[in-house]
């Protein structure tokens, strides 16, 4: 129970990858806002928290708008009475816009439209849930942010260039607010997953194979099994879980002297 008496919010929290990290903060004593885009996932997830005996809330949140950034952070504080925890989770493959379209992501097939919406969820949210909680962690002289990024951060991938530009900047930006929060006893740190089969890797899943001529034809649950195996040196993919884990410690009084960093949980994938 590392987490006992602390509000946690998750954007993004009725994904897969989403509900993975709430159930982890709730399972160590955090009472969890769930915020997401999707208003019925985010309520499945609340309602997992409560039925294991923990407080949740839902709440419906679109991280590119600003007064709905402010919203998440005054609703919070109305239903739970406090806030402790940020965690920037809400992101986007970039394949939403492709449809049927069989073009790979190349740098002349990706419309300004899905550059826009990548950079705007990944990035601009992050930025606007940050900006939002700020004033508040600062007045209190203490809270934990986590913006999760992606080893496509870390790393340029070949067919989501505008996805990893997004993640890099969460990392960079991270460092960045790291650096203005310190002196008000915040820590401010970024997680990067690797390759975890959730709804979003199934879509860029099927984008490589419809694309990509070494995995042209393949379902995408065989591309995934490929991808683990050329990109993991430990030959195994990430759950949910792991990252949950990996967000409860940097959310806990373990992490303390722990600021400004980028996490990798990813099998070995890189190591920068």
């Amino acid at each position: 129970m590392r987490l006992k008496d602390k509000v946690a919010i998750v954007t993004g929290g009725g994904g897969s990858l989403g509900e993975g990290i709430c159930l982890c903060l709730a399972r160590e004593g955090a009472r969890v806002a769930v915020s997401d885009l999707n208003y019925h996932l985010a309520k499945e997830v609340a309602v997992k928290i409560q039925d294991e005996g923990q407080k949740a809330v839902a709440l419906k949140t679109d991280v590119r708008l600003p007064e709905d950034c402010r919203g998440l952070i005054n609703t919070t504080l109305q239903e739970m009475g406090q806030i402790d925890i940020l965690v920037c989770n809400a992101g986007t493959g970039g394949f939403e816009l492709r449809g049927d379209s069989k073009e790979p992501a190349i740098l002349e097939n990706i419309s300004e439209e899905e550059w826009n919406l990548t950079v705007d969820v990944n990035l601009k949210g992050v930025f606007l849930c940050n900006q939002a909680v700020a004033p508040y962690f600062k007045k209190q002289k203490r809270g934990k942010i986590i913006n999760i990024s992606s080893v496509g951060g870390r790393k340029g991938v070949d067919f989501v260039p505008h996805y990893c530009a997004s993640k890099a900047g969460v990392i960079v930006f991270t460092q960045a607010v790291a650096l203005q929060l310190a002196p008000f006893n915040i820590n401010v740190n970024s997680l990067c997953p690797g390759v975890i089969w959730t709804p979003m890797w199934e879509k860029g899943a099927r984008a490589i194979s419809d694309t990509y001529p070494p995995f042209k034809g393949m379902p995408p649950e065989k591309v995934f099994e490929v991808m683990v195996d050329q990109m993991i040196p430990l030959k195994r993919p990430q759950s949910a879980q792991d990252i949950g884990k990996a967000v409860v410690f940097l959310a806990s009084e373990d992490a303390d002297q722990i600021t400004g960093q980028s996490l990798n949980v990813d099998g070995g994938a890189v190591f920068s």
